[in-house]
């Protein structure tokens, strides 16, 4: 197990962070591990054609199914909503001596059957470097940048979710929830089947990145000279290629049927431009409708930064159970 170590300064400063870049090499390990990942088959036979243009032989070589996955293609995100531009960047200037050592650990690590792809990488690290970042960001433009907008919303639930989640019940009630090999232990992470060093925070803090790409594992950084880091799987991330809810008749019939498929909608929790996107409405005409499922108290509203999201209230639940039963 590896063990995660907070002072009192660790715990005020744990953050969430959104990261386009580790999204995109994440959504490459499921397209060349999809059997492992049923959660995805529907994404990796929707990308298929799209993924055989595509050279990520280098990048697929540094992911091994088991084993070390250099931590210079995936660098914590600096920014809470990262640009792809700002992380790429980071990628391409990584120090050559970094680059070596941890193309070196993920050739040795628990035999990576790519070791031989992986020492003509050690021949020429500059080049190894810009090609791999080359990869990705081909990835990004033909695999992730197209859905981001939903991609993102799902990532932005997921954190005002687990924000309340710390509001009301501090890191105990945060972490327990975050992922099953996770445990809260007095100022101790406890991080069950992993096999990192222990890490003492001593000020740094945490940050916590939920993945749409992620599940079902949980991926920590805590090598010295990276921000320590969780990247978590995201909630909500299957409705992604799942149809989008309707509503049921006798709920449509009694609401009006955008009304009554916004109250189906909110579940999980949703803002007005996640919905107007989610089914092609005008904001004006989510919020109008939304005013008056929260006039009426079938939905309540909480802010969460700049965001505004709705859910179903009891009665509001009990509404469509009642059109569904």
């Amino acid at each position: 197990m590896t063990v995660m170590r907070f002072t009192r300064a660790d715990a005020v400063r744990c953050r969430f962070g959104m990261s386009p870049l580790w999204e995109t090499v994440s959504a490459v390990r499921v397209l060349h591990g999809s059997k492992h990942r049923p959660l995805y088959s529907p994404w990796v036979a929707a990308k298929a054609d799209a993924a055989r243009t595509l050279d990520l032989g280098m990048l697929r070589a540094v992911q091994p199914r088991s084993g070390f996955t250099p931590d210079f293609i995936t660098p914590p995100p600096k920014a809470s909503r990262a640009k792809f531009s700002t992380e790429i960047a980071r990628v391409r200037s990584t120090p050559l001596d970094v680059v070596r050592a941890e193309l070196r650990r993920s050739r040795d690590e628990m035999n990576n059957p790519a070791a031989a792809t992986i020492d003509r990488m050690l021949a020429d690290p500059a080049g190894a470097r810009e090609r791999i970042a080359d990869q990705i960001e081909s990835a990004w433009t033909t695999l992730i940048e197209p859905d981001w907008p939903a991609i993102s919303r799902v990532l932005d639930d997921d954190i005002a979710h687990r924000g309340e989640q710390f509001t009301s019940g501090g890191l105990a009630t945060l972490f327990d929830d975050l992922h099953p090999t996770l445990s809260w232990d007095d100022d101790k992470l406890v991080a069950s089947r992993y096999r990192e060093p222990d890490r003492e925070l001593s000020g740094e803090g945490l940050l916590l990145v939920p993945g749409a790409f992620a599940w079902p594992h949980l991926v920590m950084i805590v090598a010295p000279g990276y921000q320590p880091t969780l990247v978590y799987p995201a909630r909500g991330a299957a409705r992604l290629w799942d149809d989008a809810p309707t509503a049921p008749d006798p709920l449509a019939t009694l609401l009006g049927r955008t009304r009554a498929t916004l109250l189906t909608a909110l579940d999980p929790p949703a803002t007005t431009s996640a919905l107007a996107a989610q089914y092609g409405l005008a904001l004006g005409t989510v919020a109008e409708h939304l005013a008056a499922l929260y006039g009426a108290g079938l939905v309540t509203r909480r802010r969460t930064g700049h965001q505004v999201h709705y859910r179903r209230t009891d009665v509001g639940q009990a509404v469509v159970d009642a059109s569904v039963g």
